[in-house]
């Protein structure tokens, strides 16, 4: 049986992921395909940002070992709580958002907690259509699925949990200068390292579902001009060399883990957690409202999640909007 093309790049990549050469003969016989039909994979690969060396007599080899996403290794290190978790890993995807809500147009229902993995985006998105750079195998791209049964009004917060519950997993590892920007990002040393896009599917007045996007930055390349602002990633703040399987765990038990504390709890005692890493609690900002601009100091956030800005008139609500700081030395 012939491999499809997407298979074949998957088992490509597999192959060459140890970073050593392998020749287009090897390569072709281990795949049942011609040298030629190797040539135009690996050129395909290289058009998605994979580092391939070619050398005559030698073959191809990566620019440095890749250690791919590997669903049996991310449900070893899930707690057991979570061992049943439904995971669908892609390697190369157009959106992972996009790809849950297709299973769930499919299926019509799923576990909460299913989620999908990615190596690589094509289309990843952040809030406002803006889009989210996925290069291949250095991040993590995921999406889970969560049930809201209590109908789109329970989803009030699910950004700002998630961001608290992403904080917490840096801060145990031993990450210093974690802070988190409302409602949907998570900075390290002033640097953007992860952001949260919550997608809603539904009606207001019955059960609705939750597609949370998360983007963590692994070991992102600098080389990212497309990028607007200033980011970072987690290998530049540990010691030791990154388990991307751990940390996949490590992101689903701790975003089921603070879910089901907002189902039960709602954000109420998340509120101090939120103020212990508020990347601009009790300074001044700016907020973006569409064409509009309102300015004050920033005071955290309410039992809803909505942000709170002290203004001359008294402290104010909002639930929508972009934060741009005044001081964007803090």
């Amino acid at each position: 049986m012939a491999i499809a093309p997407s298979d074949l790049d998957s088992a490509l990549i597999a192959i060459l992921a140890d970073g050593e050469f392998h020749s287009g003969q090897q390569l072709g016989d281990q795949l049942g395909v011609s040298r030629a039909a190797i040539h135009n994979h690996v050129e395909k690969l290289a058009t998605l940002g994979l580092d391939i060396f070619r050398v005559t007599g030698k073959g191809y080899r990566l620019a440095k070992p890749l250690q791919l996403l590997n669903s049996e290794a991310v449900k070893t290190n899930l707690r057991v709580e979570n061992q049943h978790v439904l995971m669908h890993l892609q390697h190369v995807t157009g959106s992972t958002n996009d790809d849950l809500k297709r299973l769930l147009a499919e299926q019509s229902e799923l576990s909460a907690g299913t989620c999908v993995l990615a190596e690589m985006q094509t289309s990843g998105r952040g809030r406002r259509g803006k889009a989210w750079h996925s290069p291949f195998g250095s991040n993590l791209y995921l999406s889970m699925y969560w049930p809201l049964y209590q109908g789109l009004n329970a989803a009030m917060g699910l950004s700002v949990a998630v961001g608290i519950a992403l904080a917490e997993m840096l801060a145990a590892a031993g990450i210093e200068g974690v802070s988190v920007k409302w409602p949907n990002d998570v900075y390290i040393q002033r640097k953007k390292v992860a952001g949260i896009l919550v997608e809603l599917e539904g009606q207001a007045t019955g059960e609705g579902q939750a597609i949370i996007g998360i983007g963590l930055n692994l070991s992102m390349p600098e080389n990212q001009l497309a990028i607007d602002q200033p980011f970072t990633s987690i290998n530049q703040h540990v010691p030791e060399a990154l388990d991307r399987n751990w940390w996949a765990s490590e992101l689903i038990n701790r975003c089921i883990g603070i879910l089901q504390t907002h189902d039960q709890q709602g954000l109420q005692p998340l509120i101090a957690l939120w103020r212990k890493y508020d990347h601009f609690y009790q300074q001044p900002v700016t907020l973006l409202l569409g064409q509009h601009e309102q300015q004050g100091i920033a005071q955290g956030i309410d039992e809803f999640g909505a942000l709170l800005v002290q203004q001359e008139d008294g402290i104010k609500r909002y639930f929508g909007g972009e934060i741009s700081v005044r001081n964007p030395t803090r």
